[in-house]
């Protein structure tokens, strides 16, 4: 199941990114042994102590992560309330995996709430603080999405795409010169990452400075062609040089693969006002 989409195309790939790590995280979450509860009987006394209730809730976080990936949403999050219920004191996994279940399905600040639980059981739980951010960014507080993300760096400060959402955070506040060091960090620590390259470009947009944003949105077309944003954005830096043709190729280009209807009608309306008897627009897909 998808776990968490971002509210905007300019944000899209730094947030897909986080999505990304976060399903990561959920398909490779091993599995426990179920056994405990298909031998019939009550548990006894000698069974019931703390350590047999941690047990317990690692099972139902594993049920729950199972369901998950079969798309069974309502059975996860009735398997992680157990989950919860049987060791709440330790749960921060349950609570974890219970917020991004919420955000998926819209409530946010539901999702909020279980990722602060979490991090107040595990206050070193680096991807629940990067979660959190996420969440934040998305309901247009990047203040506070901004402490998350530093709090995960701190704990984690190899993990790129921290970088790449916190640049995000700090560029939707105009701090344009910690956006930029965080997102050049996030590709000195990977120097393949997509997220990164096409949110530096935005930057440079941003910054007014069209020749280096189509460096990224090239190198973004370069790692991944069947990815449509960033054809769509070179095709503005295009504009802003006055380059009308080979802004309407890439506005061509990304119509073929975009299927989200707001951006396809804002390229067919860009695509529009480029039109003249002299351009050629290419419709060939970039995959072929």
């Amino acid at each position: 199941m998808q776990l968490i989409q971002m509210r905007r195309q300019n944000s899209y790939y730094a947030l897909a990114v986080l999505v990304l790590f976060l399903l990561i995280a959920l398909v490779g979450w091993y599995t426990f042994s179920l056994g405990w509860w298909g031998g019939g009987g009550a548990p006894t006394a000698a069974t019931t102590g703390e350590t047999t209730r941690a047990d317990v809730s690692s099972d139902f976080v594993a049920l729950a992560l199972t369901r998950a990936r079969e798309g069974d949403a309502a059975g996860a999050l009735e398997a992680l309330d157990v989950a919860i219920a049987a060791n709440p004191n330790g749960a921060a996994d349950a609570y974890y995996y219970r917020a991004l279940i919420k955000a998926e399905q819209g409530e946010i600040e539901a999702g909020i709430d279980d990722l602060t639980k979490a991090i107040e059981i595990n206050p070193h739980m680096a991807e629940a603080y990067a979660a959190r951010g996420s969440l934040y960014l998305t309901i247009d507080r990047p203040t506070k999405a901004i402490k998350d993300f530093s709090k995960a760096i701190e704990l984690d400060p190899e993990h790129a795409a921290n970088y790449v959402n916190r640049g995000q955070a700090y560029l939707s506040l105009d701090m344009t010169d910690l956006a930029q060091q965080d997102l050049d960090k996030a590709i000195e620590l990977d120097p393949n990452f997509l997220a990164a390259y096409f949110n530096r470009g935005v930057l440079y947009m941003q910054l007014g400075d069209p020749e280096r944003a189509i460096e990224d949105f090239t190198r973004c077309i370069d790692m991944d062609p069947n990815v449509p944003a960033p054809y769509f954005n070179r095709a503005v830096a295009y504009i802003e040089l006055n380059e009308k043709e080979k802004a309407a190729t890439d506005l061509g280009l990304f119509l073929q693969i975009a299927t989200d209807e707001t951006s396809r009608h804002q390229a067919e309306a860009l695509l529009n006002t480029l039109k003249s008897p002299e351009i050629m627009i290419e419709t060939t897909p970039p995959h072929d």
